[in-house]
């Protein structure tokens, strides 16, 4: 009768374990396809966050509409073949409504810019494609939504994570590869390598279910929870690594690839990572970058795609703009750099340039510049601030000749710096710059004595730029403003023209600027009418009214000092900082510049003070002199542009203790290492709830009927025990009473009999655990009765 007993109780411990596997099966797509969205969206985050081309915010919707769509024709009864197609076939129109805002402000006549395809295809023919954005919004959003929905059919159709996960791996490996500003992927890192995890071990756990049933495999009490224990550890030490390891690179390698077999994808690539383009022209529309021209185009949409980063090495008086081209070729309405070049000097490493002039009232600093992504066209530009500079790698120094201008025999200027070896200015470089720190009043007393050179930047030709009639009220207007103040010296006129265009009440900085009708010269729109535009509107007025004055003047295109990073530690300038501002020539103390714009990041330049002295690493220059390291400079504490605010120290002073939120990078880690000792602890739970011998499963049995409410009493025989449990717990009535009855045979039978009654007892503990676990959890809810 007893053996009977134990083999019936055996029989229904093991149903409740197939019962349980069966019911879990039950909801498996669900967990499946949970994971699958959230993958999804971890995937096509990391890849927003890149900010490949603007507009990319709305990828994560896209990719989880492609997964979630495929899903459910995933699930329904529909043959493969059509499911799939229906699913690949929807991305391109989802895709083309994605990209649809950026495609209207390239391409204002076509709403949904479906009939744009051919366009586009065309210009991947003629190799034009790279200058419409648009088009890569579009190519982004529809590898988006495949690799959602790709994902999503392999997972809950085929029953195959690795074969989908196969889109979603090669963007965030381009990510990673990509990686600009160091911690911008740790969190994505993380949650995407947690889920990848969790979604292989689910899979096969399910699988290996089902496989077990169809084949009605006995399965032993154990077998899930020896999978998940494993699981567990695993994806705790797979956090822990990927805490630990250092990032796979903070440089755009892209375009490092030597093999021909990838050349021609690498240099789609780099247009793809490197597309910002500001301005296209007339009637267009474009996107916050650096150009080397000053186009006065229509409007522009900010990027925040990061150029360079950099820190100073020493203090700066002034704000730090970063100088990439001297425009000073006045044509066809606008400001530009010519195309060609008068004196090309070719500078060894640490080598400064010849320059025929040298000036007064010079400080010198540093500054070290991680290129990451260089403009589209001009790869080989290196930035850096101030005039005069001593950079560490070969270069070449170009100097643009004006066609009225004459020659003096050297170089006076360097309009362009370009890197020589290598030929891109992709990664590290520093720069040893000089700028003036000349007061007010020695550039007022500098007079207008000027050389003869500078003849082609005090003037605006008569022909070929603007109308007689444009200039002659542009001039009016520099007189009237000139008068007004009282100016009687270059200096004071420029900063009467520049309060003058700054005046929020004359003027409004937007990107979005009225478009000048056709036939309206845009710069006299902008002064006399609209009075609403971008730095280059402003720039290109005072300049232009400057050199009508006879005032030698020049703009320059280049960056403003980006923000500061408290992460890396470091400044980080994106294609939002992209700026034009002024020059003057003011003899004895070279070219000074202005800022004309007031869009409220921008502020008058201050001038310096003498006496000023900024040590470099190497030595300290005093105002153009040298001296041992130390000897007085004082750098500002935080490390900012004077003039600009820490935003660690907002109020300025004294920083006391205070109570900061932890960056990004800091974050994922606290995250990461919480979320793996939990992991720990669940995995050391499963492994106390598996004991490998009877009297373990039943020191278990007894710890956790105490937790759950019912207390051993002393003299209590396993038997008894075994009644009252079931008294109290009748749901685990049968495994109960089996594992009582098993106990008593494998604890005090002969051995032949005891080792019998052994997997009994460990089935028994198999349909009984969960019970006991769940009345336990019962009874620790803070708001049970």
């Amino acid at each position: 009768m007893q053996s009977a007993s134990l083999s019936d109780r055996l029989n229904l411990a093991q149903e409740r374990i197939v019962g349980g596997a069966r019911s879990s099966l039950s909801g498996g797509a669900v967990w499946s396809a949970a994971l699958v969205f959230l993958l999804t969206f971890a995937i096509a985050r990391s890849t927003a966050t890149q900010a490949w081309v603007p507009g990319l915010a709305i990828i994560p919707l896209i990719a989880l509409g492609g997964a979630v769509l495929v899903g459910l024709l995933a699930v329904l009864p529909v043959p493969w073949p059509v499911g799939l197609a229906v699913g690949m076939l929807v991305g391109p129109v989802v895709a083309a409504f994605g990209a649809a805002p950026a495609i209207h402000a390239v391409h204002p006549t076509d709403v949904l810019g479906l009939r744009l395809i051919g366009v586009w295809w065309g210009r991947i023919a003629d190799g034009s494609a790279t200058n419409d954005q648009s088009a890569y919004l579009f190519l982004i959003c529809w590898l988006m939504w495949v690799t959602g929905a790709w994902l999503s059919w392999c997972v809950l159709r085929w029953r195959k994570p690795l074969l989908g996960l196969i889109p979603g791996a090669a963007a965030f490996a381009t990510n990673l590869l990509n990686e600009f500003v160091p911690g911008d992927q740790n969190g994505y890192t993380l949650a995407i390598l947690v889920l990848t995890l969790a979604l292989l071990l689910w899979t096969n756990y399910t699988a290996s279910i089902e496989s077990a049933t169809r084949a009605q495999v006995k399965m032993t009490g154990d077998a899930r929870w020896d999978f998940w224990e494993s699981g567990l550890v695993a994806m705790a030490a797979l956090i822990v690594l990927a805490i630990m390891l250092p990032p796979l690179s903070t440089v755009d390698r892209t375009t490092q690839m030597e093999s021909s077999l990838f050349t021609n994808w690498a240099q789609l690539q780099q247009q793809l990572n490197h597309s910002t383009v500001a301005g296209v022209g007339l009637g267009g529309a474009g996107f916050t970058g650096f150009v080397t021209d000053v186009p006065l185009g229509q409007s522009l949409v900010r990027t925040k795609d990061p150029v360079f980063v950099y820190t100073k090495v020493g203090d700066f008086s002034t704000p730090v703009y970063f100088r990439g081209v001297n425009e000073t070729l006045t044509a066809g309405g606008e400001w530009r750099y010519p195309n060609t070049t008068g004196f090309i000097e070719r500078l060894a490493k640490n080598q400064s340039p010849q320059l025929a002039e040298t000036y007064e009232e010079l400080a010198f600093a540093q500054v070290d510049v991680k290129m990451l992504r260089p403009p589209v066209g001009n790869a080989d530009i290196l930035f850096y601030p101030g005039q005069d500079y001593r950079v560490d790698r070969p270069t070449v120094a170009s100097e643009v000749i004006l066609p009225r201008s004459s020659t003096t025999g050297s170089m006076t200027t360097v309009d362009r710096l370009s890197s020589a070896s290598p030929a891109t200015s992709i990664g590290n470089y520093n720069v040893r710059v000089q700028y003036s720190i000349a007061t007010e009043d020695e550039l007022r007393g500098a007079g207008a004595n000027y050389p003869d050179w500078l003849q082609p930047f005090s003037g605006l030709p008569d022909t070929g730029y603007r109308s007689p009639e444009v200039l002659k009220k542009i001039r009016n207007l520099a007189l009237d403003i000139v008068n007004s103040a009282g100016a009687t010296n270059p200096y004071d006129a420029a900063m009467a023209i520049q309060s003058y265009l700054r005046d929020p009440n004359r003027y409004t900085y937007t990107l979005t600027p009225p478009q000048a009708p056709p036939g309206v010269d845009r710069l006299d729109y902008f002064l006399f009418t609209s009075k609403q535009g971008y730095c280059e509107f402003f720039a290109s007025a005072m300049g232009d009214m400057l050199r009508l004055l006879g005032i030698p003047t020049r703009l320059v295109n280049g960056f403003g000092p980006g923000t500061f990073d408290s992460t890396i530690n470091s400044f980080v300038v994106r294609g939002e900082d992209a700026h034009t501002w002024v020059e003057l020539y003011f003899p004895g103390y070279g070219w000074i510049p202005f800022e004309p714009t007031a869009d409220n990041t921008y502020f008058p330049i201050t001038r310096g003070t003498q006496g000023q002295t900024v040590c470099l690493r190497d030595n300290c220059d005093v105002l153009g002199g040298t001296g041992p390291i130390g000897a007085g400079a004082v750098p500002t504490p935080s490390g900012l542009p004077r003039g600009f605010r820490d935003p660690n120290n907002p109020g300025g002073g004294t920083t006391g203790f205070r109570l900061h939120a932890p960056d990004a990078g800091t974050l994922t880690t606290i995250v990461g290492l919480v979320v793996a000792v939990l992991l720990i602890v669940f995995a050391a739970v499963a492994r106390y709830l598996r004991p490998r011998s009877v009297m373990g499963v039943w020191k278990r049995t007894l710890r956790l009927s105490e937790m759950a409410g019912a207390k051993p009493r002393p003299g209590e025989t396993p038997l008894e025990l075994g009644r009252r449990l079931q008294q109290s717990f009748p749901e685990a009535s049968d495994p109960v009473g089996a594992l009582a009855d098993g106990f008593v045979v494998a604890a005090y039978a002969p051995p032949d009999l005891a080792a019998a009654a052994r997997s009994t007892v460990m089935e028994a503990w198999t349909a009984l655990r969960p019970l006991l676990v769940r009345r336990v959890l019962a009874r620790l809810r803070p708001n049970r009765i």
